[in-house]
């Protein structure tokens, strides 16, 4: 495994344990019954077509989202590290 793979799955194991921490929290808990909610709609109001168009259009604005959030994470901890080296923090 190269250093920039072993960095990689350093940062992907930080983000995980990040959004395991972010899952058990109260504002997680009131995305999750606007979700819910949102599911309903789809499911009361919106005929299958319409219901499979929406998901489809919904889950890839949801992988476009995580991708930002996973660059702008790694970027931000390799950001850290960088500032924490020319403070003299790091070696």
């Amino acid at each position: 495994m190269t250093n920039n793979e072993e960095w990689n799955e350093f940062l992907n194991n930080m983000l995980s344990n990040a959004i395991g921490k972010y899952k058990e929290t109260t504002e997680y808990e009131y995305i999750k019954k606007q979700q819910e909610e949102i599911d309903m709609l789809f499911r009361d109001n919106l005929t299958v077509d319409q219901k499979e168009l929406v998901e489809e259009c919904l889950f890839d604005i949801g992988l476009i989202a995580d991708r930002e959030t996973d660059v702008a994470y790694q970027q931000g901890l390799k950001d850290c590290v960088w500032i924490l080296k020319n403070l003299g923090v790091l070696a």
